[in-house]
């Protein structure tokens, strides 16, 4: 939500502060429903990505976080571990008796469970003196076009300038992504910063270079080819996607740029207040995609995209 935050301000739009929950409660029920289509066989797991919110902004719209907190249960802190089980325990009962699809006696029973730990979601609020849905929140109020945005990422066993599906086990819709080479992918972050967009982060953040206590990181040792490194990374599973972050800014030293990253894990747990500096070598061989509003992708490079 932080770069939909930052696009709003942008737009001049204001502060806004848009409710992540609301995202997580209807796309749990999309992952499970997929999980029983696929008979188990994609990832099942908390968590996601940016193109899940952009599914569920299409389907249900979006609120205001005063409207759905997401903690149905009056607490001070999201913790859905309890939740989280009792959803594994359905899911993996309904693989091993090999159902496809909940039934309504199962629809009500996760229904219910989520209404339970997130609260339930509203179909329409009051916020600031007007009426609104969901769907009409996010396009009267918000004016966010879900479509505006693309997922961009760089790897050579697809033809670049054309979209596949990326092969993460945390893709578990199989969206596709843009493929782009590995100079493009950082001109397109570059560019965007540069006219005032942020850019949204999918990574690693298990890397041992990965310091976010002290808030940097980079590659320890100079990599000569870094389009190959990545790749290799890629196959043989040492980059994976277990992390996403809000990139809103860089500086140069050194001839080297530095992406200055916006973190999740709170403004009191590291020593930049939630936020690191990121070096181009980590950005080039440790980020699996990127999430930009297309209109601040380089014209010629969109050109190329056919965008």
């Amino acid at each position: 939500m932080s770069l939909l935050e930052s696009e709003l301000m942008k737009k001049g739009k204001g502060v806004n502060d848009l409710s992540e929950m609301f995202i997580a409660r209807y796309s749990m029920v999309r992952k499970i429903e997929r999980h029983l289509k696929l008979k188990g066989e994609n990832f099942f797991t908390p968590g996601g990505q940016f193109h899940d919110a952009v599914w569920v902004m299409k389907n249900y719209g979006l609120v205001p976080e005063e409207v759905f907190s997401g903690k149905g249960r009056g607490e001070s802190d999201h913790n859905h571990a309890e939740m989280d089980t009792l959803l594994n325990y359905l899911v993996k009962e309904c693989i091993t008796n090999e159902v496809t699809s909940l039934s309504p006696r199962q629809q009500l029973f996760v229904d219910s469970v989520l209404d339970s730990y997130y609260g339930k979601a509203p179909a329409s609020f009051m916020y600031k003196g007007k009426s609104y849905t969901p769907k009409t929140y996010l396009s009267d109020y918000l004016g966010i076009n879900p479509d505006d945005y693309v997922e961009i990422t760089s790897y050579t066993h697809h033809p670049f300038y054309t979209k596949f599906v990326l092969e993460d086990k945390y893709n578990w819709t199989s969206d596709e992504y843009w493929n782009v080479p590995l100079d493009d992918f950082s001109a397109i972050t570059d560019h965007a910063l540069k006219n005032g967009y942020s850019v949204g982060w999918d990574g690693d953040a298990q890397d041992n270079y990965f310091d976010y206590y002290e808030a940097v990181a980079y590659m320890p040792d100079a990599i000569k080819d870094l389009t190959a490194a990545r790749q290799k990374a890629f196959e043989d599973k040492t980059t994976e996607l277990d992390h996403m972050m809000h990139i809103v800014g860089s500086a140069k030293e050194n001839n080297k740029t530095w992406y200055f990253i916006k973190n999740s894990w709170g403004s009191t747990t590291n020593a930049l207040g939630g936020f690191l500096w990121m070096r181009e070598d980590y950005f080039k061989m440790r980020t699996l995609a990127i999430i930009i509003n297309k209109a601040a992708i380089p014209a010629e490079i969109k050109k190329k995209m056919n965008l």
